[in-house]
């Protein structure tokens, strides 16, 4: 009889072990998900700019090119 208590207690803890190693990893992977779309998002916003800045900056009339017009 104390064998079978034994092993009924070790698959409790191996369950436990596996299930916390299994939360780990998936709060690990959320967070790098939300750290890439972090920076996914930070790269449409920039690149954006990148696009918006050569419209804003050229006046077609006289050719030259304007610093008040330039946006940070």
């Amino acid at each position: 009889m104390p064998k079978s208590r034994h092993r009924k207690n070790q698959k409790k803890k191996s369950r436990a072990r596996s299930e916390n190693v299994k939360n780990k990893q998936m709060a690990f992977q959320k967070q790098m998900k939300e750290e890439f779309m972090k920076k996914l998002e930070e790269a449409k916003t920039q690149q954006t700019g990148i696009e918006e800045v050569p419209t804003s900056m050229s006046n077609p009339q006289d050719g030259s090119v304007s610093f008040d017009e330039v946006k940070p």
